[in-house]
């Protein structure tokens, strides 16, 4: 198990790429699954600072490890509640894309690039579990059948 405390962007932006590179080293990750973990990682993290925290000092929890099936990043945090499993992308998606603000399609990314991503409320925290399937290399398999 790897785990970190982060207090930043700047702080995430290192760690993240090292937690999802020393998961790729242990589990034999494909270069394609480690790249989705680590957009899914980065585009939570992210919300999580930006809206989450919205500029007020906070603390995000990382910790990662694997088993038989799953590979799995959790990021807990003590911002307001959000379940970004529960966010609505359709609304977004059917913007005239000349009309639309620009940003919100970070959940999109985040929700579409792991397999599961699994939210609960505890303790006053919010925990997503980032999970992708372990499949022995390649995973496109897991794209053709539209994952999890």
């Amino acid at each position: 198990m790897i785990a970190v405390q982060a207090r930043g962007i700047e702080e995430l932006g290192v760690l993240i790429p090292a937690i999802v590179d020393r998961l790729a080293c242990a589990t034999g990750m494909s270069h394609s699954q480690a790249y989705r973990m680590r957009l899914a990682a980065e585009e939570i993290t992210t919300n999580i600072v930006t809206h989450g925290y919205g500029g007020r000092d906070g603390t995000i929890d990382i910790d990662a490890g694997f088993d038989d099936d799953w590979v799995w990043v959790r990021i807990e945090d003590d911002a307001a509640e959000f379940d970004p499993a529960a966010y609505d992308v359709a609304s977004r998606l059917a913007m005239d894309p000349g009309w639309a603000p620009l940003g919100g399609f970070g959940l999109f990314l985040a929700l579409s690039s792991v397999d599961r991503l699994e939210h609960v409320r505890a303790g006053g925290r919010n925990r997503n579990l980032l999970k992708i399937r372990r499949l022995g290399g390649n995973d496109e398999e897991v794209v053709r059948s539209g994952r999890g």
